[in-house]
């Protein structure tokens, strides 16, 4: 149903516009030349428009991103210091670590009986 009536109201249209008018125009030229500078300016203001839409949208999306400063820590008392010396000194004890004869005698047998 749809199509029927799109395709009789296009005929109708179209008749309509291709009536002569006088001088070899149609209804529809005479029609495009009044509605062309109208059409001109509503083109160029959209344009415009869209322009400084853009602009203003780049700017905004700009002005949205919070600047990140690196955050620093200049006292040498802060507790990641702390911690950086203390793993610092717990791994050099560990590697020069040494054991009395009696004690790396008493790890091999708890090593070997497990």
């Amino acid at each position: 149903m749809f199509l029927i009536r799109f395709a009789f109201y296009f005929t109708i249209s179209f008749a309509i516009l291709c009536i002569p008018i006088g001088g070899g125009r149609q209804l529809f030229d005479k029609m495009f030349s009044m509605v062309t500078p109208y059409a001109r300016d509503a083109a160029k203001t959209t344009k415009q428009k869209f322009t400084s839409t853009k602009r203003y949208s780049k700017k905004l999306y700009s002005n949205s991103e919070p600047v990140v400063e690196e955050d620093e820590v200049k006292s040498k008392m802060s507790a990641t210091d702390r911690k950086k010396k203390s793993v610092k000194k717990e791994s050099k004890k560990s590697s020069n670590t040494s054991y009395t004869e009696d004690e790396e005698e008493r790890l091999r047998r708890a090593l070997s009986e497990e």
